[in-house]
């Protein structure tokens, strides 16, 4: 592991663990914050939360001891993966929360109960929690290799490729919805007004666009980390350069979570200026 690595490894970790900590304090500290959605937005940011603190810094503790306590460093590698894989399911609730709420308005109320909140949390840490659980079991079992690669390519499918599908699915239904809607209301304004163009201004396209950009952000992460998957697969084992790439990837991702899902949502927006405006006034 080069300078530039461990610079930008923990710059990026200090990040993570500042930007997801405060969501979660914010979250849990204020009621009017205790709402469906930033339910699926506090887990994601508990997920991000434990990468930031199990990727980089693990890394560091273990780089002298990696050819000294193999076992160690197996464990810390699961470990590792398992947060990163819950940050994948937990974003993907997230977008399941939006997609129902944007798509089906009407239903979310009746759908989105606080039990089925509670399930759908549930579920995004129980599948990385089985998966993850019987990957390490066998491996630790049987120690084939064979074995391994089906578990990668396992976990390139339900982790990688499924997730990313989706966030694409997702996001074109509903970016078609909001874009049919302010068809509509601008139809219905300038039927109304002379100076609709003034007068209408959609609330949802900073959304959408904040939307788009961690989209994009998720599939260019994704891309390259299947990428690196897939090298490692072909060569059999993983190249010093691509697995720093990698982590810096992984990390970076998480970073943006709390960016993109959270501080861009009105209610913790508006938090964050009432606490900001209350420490410049002290």
């Amino acid at each position: 592991m080069t300078t530039w690595f461990w610079i930008l490894g923990w710059f990026l970790t200090i990040l993570t663990i500042t930007g997801n900590g405060l969501i979660i304090f914010l979250i849990c500290k204020r009621k009017q914050l205790r709402t469906k959605t930033n339910a699926f937005v506090a887990s994601l940011a508990v997920a991000d939360f434990c990468v930031g603190m199990t990727v980089v810094p693990v890394l560091f503790i273990f780089k002298e001891t990696v050819s000294e306590a193999e076992l160690s460093n197996k464990v810390q590698l699961y470990v590792r993966l398992f947060f990163v894989r819950a940050s994948v399911t937990n974003l993907c609730s997230l977008v399941l929360d939006r997609f129902v709420a944007v798509v089906k308005p009407f239903k979310y109320l009746t759908f989105m109960t606080h039990g089925r909140v509670i399930q759908i949390v549930f579920l995004s840490w129980a599948f990385p929690t089985i998966f993850i659980t019987v990957r390490a079991s066998l491996h630790f079992a049987f120690q084939e290799r064979h074995l391994d690669n089906i578990f990668n390519w396992l976990d390139a499918f339900n982790f990688k490729l499924v997730p990313c599908v989706m966030l694409v699915f997702c996001f074109a239904c509903m970016l078609t919805i909001i874009c049919r809607h302010h068809r509509k209301m601008r139809t219905l304004v300038k039927q109304i007004r002379s100076n609709a163009t003034v007068f209408f201004r959609p609330q949802e396209s900073a959304a959408v666009k904040i939307m788009a950009i961690v989209i994009v952000v998720f599939l260019l992460c994704s891309a390259i980390r299947f990428h690196c998957g897939l090298s490692s697969l072909s060569r059999g084992n993983i190249d010093c350069d691509i697995l720093c790439v990698k982590i810096l990837i992984i990390v970076l991702n998480s970073a943006v979570n709390p960016i993109a899902y959270a501080v861009y949502k009105r209610d913790i927006k508006k938090e964050l200026k009432r606490i900001t405006r209350m420490n410049f006034s002290e």
